[in-house]
């Protein structure tokens, strides 16, 4: 038995199963072998593209505008629009490099993805339809830094997960 309408006629969305993991966008390695702390602005190489949109798993269509305004709403970030991509091209970084260190300079953002319902009823209908499915996905502003290798980071942050995935 489905859930009824009650004379609700109209379409809704629903997320579910959000997740919010950090991700690496842009990060480089750098080494001072001098006996003196280097100040640079570097280059941040590419690593990674995150493009916000939906996909579908069954159903017709749906409004992927709606779907991350849904996402950004359960997360309370502020999300890129539907077919927005994160840079592919270098990041310049300002950072310093402690002699005979190694620095990770990088870019990253959080990557929002959830699993989406759209909803539905009509006077026909007297209980709920999924009218259509999926997965959305989309990423919040991008946070740029240097995470020298051989200091703790914060746990949790971007930071910490440029200094793990590339020190």
């Amino acid at each position: 038995m489905g859930i009824p309408c009650d004379g609700y006629s109209g379409t809704w969305y629903t997320v579910s199963n959000v997740a919010k993991p950090k991700k690496i966008t842009h990060a480089t390695r750098h080494y001072n072998g001098t006996s003196s702390d280097m100040s640079s602005n570097f280059t941040t190489g590419h690593q990674l593209t995150l493009t916000a949109g939906i996909t579908y798993t069954s159903g017709a269509s749906a409004e992927a505008s709606a779907v991350i305004g849904k996402l950004s709403a359960s997360t309370s970030l502020s999300l890129a629009a539907s077919g927005s991509s994160t840079s592919s091209s270098s990041v310049a970084v300002t950072a310093t490099v402690k002699p005979k260190k190694y620095v990770v300079t990088y870019a990253g953002r959080v990557q929002v993805t959830g699993n989406w319902e759209k909803n539905s009823c009509s006077s026909g209908n007297s209980t709920v339809i999924v009218a259509a499915k999926g997965t959305g996905r989309s990423h919040h502003v991008q946070e740029v830094g240097a995470a020298q290798c051989d200091i703790t980071q914060p746990s949790g942050s971007m930071a910490a997960l440029a200094k793990s995935s590339y020190c």
